[in-house]
């Protein structure tokens, strides 16, 4: 399974074997003296080798290892989750860059052992007490989860045998502040959108108005929007599926006068969601209200928290913004809540008199 030899140009006892992981030949140089006396210690590290190389080709026969390079894999990977929203597609393999700073990913998959990815993951994590270029809290937090997928689906499909992660070395995800539209922002918002075109108009208001992201919007047609019955239904990318909400009847004039426009097909003329978000940024410049840290997701905070500063049940809420997950509404419901209890107890009347 292993030799011993020594090459013409060379002082040094070498050792030849073949990986398991590669079926290739491989050689590893002993760092001792090509001597008689040093032959001895060569055939002890010789056995030593072959024991290591049984277990390893043991542990791969038991398994069914596949003889692949990380980046084999990881397109098969790709493959397999070729349905994923392409937002998901692009974190995946800007996750896979990040990885390939630091792994040869045209070695065998099986390299990926325990204490390498470990290992990475540490190198990866922020260091909180000095200034640093590496990945922000939340960005690690997500190449950790995209990390454990590849890993599950390395060893599901016998590319590497499983092996579990240090619990401890888990990163915890940053929780920002939700921010919302002040009010009179949120104002000047609704009154620069009567000099745009009907357009970027209507999104912004349809946006508002039902918490709906710009990927639920963006393949509207006329014939999802019911006037009369005052619904409208939309494809969620996000999740998956098809939903018919109830529009708030301010929305009205607004979706009828853009229908008038277009007449049929599609409600916009946008190619892409992000073009959405690139009309949304200059009118925030527009305003003068580029540095208030508002996205497009602000929207959706905003129509989320809303909702709870009006009463509305929190399963109402997580129907009419599709949320799967009931959990995810209460995110959102985080700042509607304190800035509610702040308002009910105000309402509180206490007899100042003693009486």
């Amino acid at each position: 399974m292993a030799s011993i030899y020594k090459p013409k140009d060379k002082l040094n006892w070498y050792i030849s074997f073949v990986d398991p992981a590669t079926g290739k030949v491989k050689s590893r140089s002993t760092g001792l003296r090509a001597t008689k006396e040093n032959l001895k210690k060569v055939k002890s590290l010789k056995l030593e080798i072959e024991e290591s190389l049984r277990d390893k080709l043991q542990q791969y026969t038991q398994h069914n290892i596949k003889r692949a390079t990380i980046a084999e894999a990881f397109e098969d990977f790709l493959d397999s989750n070729d349905d994923k929203h392409e937002k998901t597609i692009y974190g995946y393999n800007w996750f896979f860059k990040k990885f390939s700073d630091s792994f040869n990913v045209n070695q065998p998959c099986t390299v990926l052992n325990k204490r390498e990815v470990e290992r990475w993951l540490k190198n990866l994590k922020p260091n909180s007490h000095k200034k640093s270029t590496k990945p922000q809290k939340n960005t690690v937090h997500n190449y950790f989860k995209i990390l454990n997928k590849f890993l599950r689906f390395l060893f599901e499909e016998s590319y590497l045998p499983s092996f579990k992660i240090n619990t401890d070395l888990k990163p915890k995800a940053e929780v920002k502040p939700i921010i919302v539209f002040r009010k009179q922002h949120l104002s000047k918002i609704l009154t620069g959108l009567n000099n745009k075109n009907t357009n970027f108009r209507t999104a912004m208001f349809l946006m508002i108005y039902t918490g709906l992201r710009p990927s639920d919007i963006i393949n509207i047609y006329v014939k999802d929007i019911d006037l009369e019955e005052m619904t409208l239904k939309y494809y969620s990318e996000k999740i998956g599926e098809t939903n018919v909400i109830p529009l708030h009847k301010n929305l009205k004039p607004v979706l009828s006068e853009r229908i008038e426009e277009v007449v049929s097909g599609r409600i916009f003329h946008y190619t892409h969601y992000s073009g959405i978000g690139k009309a949304y940024r200059r009118f925030l410049k527009e305003l003068n209200l580029e540095n208030e840290q508002y996205t497009l997701r602000t929207l959706r905070k905003n129509f989320a928290t809303t909702a709870y500063e009006n009463d509305i049940s929190i399963t109402s809420a997580a129907l009419l913004l599709g949320h799967r997950n009931i959990s995810t509404t209460m995110k959102y419901y985080t700042l509607g809540r304190q800035k509610k209890l702040t308002t009910d107890v105000n309402k509180m009347k206490f007899d100042e008199e003693g009486e």
